[in-house]
């Protein structure tokens, strides 16, 4: 089989697995339901899942590269596609900021804030697992791969 073809092969089952990874952490992290619905004292469940998520998800990131530069050899379109993908990394940055700030705004705060829902809780907690693992970040570390693929393959020639 070919080194092309074996990378292809890891390149889907990383980046299928992250995903789902990505899924069960969105599904499983809390959502804050308001004032007098009390705050969760069942812990994260999310945690068990961020840790393979992690490790699984860079070798997806490490497989798109790769396979990016590969094909960034070969490419017509290297321009446009540098383009489309630096469109889509800043995209996915601007709704990550959003989409924090969003969820910061409904738990009243960060976990210095008293007045927070997640005051002393800490940045990882069971309520903003899905700062970290939602589609942005999981678009944007690809993305971000395969723009840097595209770079470094452009600057060879």
């Amino acid at each position: 089989m070919s080194r092309t073809k074996v990378d292809l092969i890891a390149f889907a089952v990383t980046s299928i697995l992250s995903a789902l990874f990505f899924l069960v952490v969105y599904m499983l992290t809390f959502t804050y339901r308001g004032a007098g619905h009390g705050v969760s004292g069942n812990g994260n469940p999310a945690i068990l899942f961020v840790f393979p998520a992690v490790p699984v998800y860079l070798v997806a990131v490490i497989f798109t590269y790769r396979i990016s530069r590969r094909f960034a050899d070969h490419a017509r379109y290297r321009r446009e596609a540098g383009f489309a993908l630096l469109i889509l990394v800043v995209l996915c940055g601007l709704g990550e900021n959003a989409f924090v700030a969003r969820l910061i705004r409904h738990l009243g705060g960060g976990p210095d804030n008293p007045d927070s829902v997640i005051y002393r809780f800490g940045w990882l907690n069971p309520y903003t697992n899905t700062l970290y693992f939602n589609a942005y970040t999981f678009l944007f570390g690809l993305s971000l791969a395969a723009l840097t693929a595209l770079a470094v393959s452009g600057s060879r020639r």
